[in-house]
């Protein structure tokens, strides 16, 4: 192998050429660069090898990642199932408020308030965590709706045990035992009076039977009146709430007294003929919203089908009038 052979340099005081002197600064500094060389190309040399070859660590990790982004996936499809079930219960929600029970539903604009209260979270200690903020929103936009859905339920429990009360208040069975049809005597309607002669209009329906026979309430209501009146004879008027009263009239004997809590079957009285009357019988009426209506229509809660036909053809066709 060749020695290498020195540098060189012209040296203009002696005119001569001269073997050049490296310094010791000089010297360090070159070896500083290669030494920076080195290591910048091992530096490349080892992430290049760890992108292409990872450590166990890392491929352990890399592997859990993207177990969780699938998990996190997941919980998100499952929260938009939940989205939309909360959806339906509304719609239904809606439904029973207007359908059934008459009322405005909850309004859209507390819903937006819940769908709008969507904040994403910050999580400042942890970077690329955008699908934890999605889900998290959510979790809030659904917690809010479900509560405001529990706040709906609870008022349709109340509306419930509200509906429940006036289906029970409604008068709704024939105030006298008449399960053979016998005893209705005259229906609702325009009858000559048995004792004016003269044409008159009949607002009930007259229940003939002895004297004694036990009257009931056709429904839960509180006793307004229990007193004698001059056509009416021995009455009793019973407060239904929700726009119904009912008058029992030409009693012969008081069961309650006024502000008498009553239950629909109770009894209240027995069937006599005091005042205006020709007989021993009950005039029974009805009245909704301060306006009389034919009773007939409303003895519906202890016939079948048929009977309760049977009973209308019995009212429409006249009778004897008793009052």
């Amino acid at each position: 192998m060749a020695k290498k052979k020195p540098t060189l340099v012209f040296n203009p005081s002696s005119l001569t050429f001269e073997q050049k002197k490296i310094s010791l600064k000089e010297r360090l500094a070159y070896g500083a660069m290669i030494l920076s060389g080195v290591l910048v190309f091992g530096f490349f040399m080892v992430m290049l090898s760890h992108k292409i070859f990872p450590s166990p660590k890392e491929s352990e990790l890399k592997k859990h990642i993207n177990i969780l982004q699938k998990e996190y996936r997941k919980m998100e499809q499952h929260l938009n199932m939940v989205n939309t079930d909360l959806n339906t219960l509304r719609r239904r929600d809606e439904n029973l408020y207007r359908v059934i029970y008459q009322r405005d539903p909850i309004s859209d604009d507390i819903w937006k308030v819940a769908e709008t209260d969507s904040t994403k979270y910050r999580f400042r200690e942890i970077s690329n965590l955008e699908i934890i903020a999605e889900i998290a929103s959510k979790l809030k936009v659904i917690r809010s709706k479900m509560k405001i859905q529990a706040k709906s339920y609870n008022e349709i429990a109340r509306l419930v045990a509200k509906k429940d009360e006036m289906l029970n208040s409604i008068p709704s069975i024939q105030p006298v035992d008449n399960k053979d049809l016998t005893r209705i005597a005259s229906g609702f309607g325009w009858r000559i009076h048995p004792i004016y002669r003269i044409p008159k209009m009949h607002a009930g329906v007259d229940f003939s039977a002895p004297t004694g026979t036990p009257i009931h309430a056709s429904g839960d209501g509180i006793v307004e009146s229990s007193k004698y009146s001059r056509g009416y004879g021995n009455e009793i008027v019973i407060n239904h709430g929700y726009g119904y009263k009912t008058r029992y009239a030409h009693l012969s004997k008081f069961e309650v007294r006024a502000g008498t809590a009553v239950k629909r079957g109770q009894k209240i009285g027995r069937i006599g003929s005091t005042g205006a009357s020709v007989g021993p019988h009950l005039h029974y009426e009805v009245e909704y919203l301060n306006t009389k209506v034919d009773p007939a229509l409303f003895f519906y809660n202890d016939l079948n089908t048929n009977q309760y036909e049977q009973l209308i053809n019995i009212t429409n066709a006249g009778g004897k009038a008793f009052d």
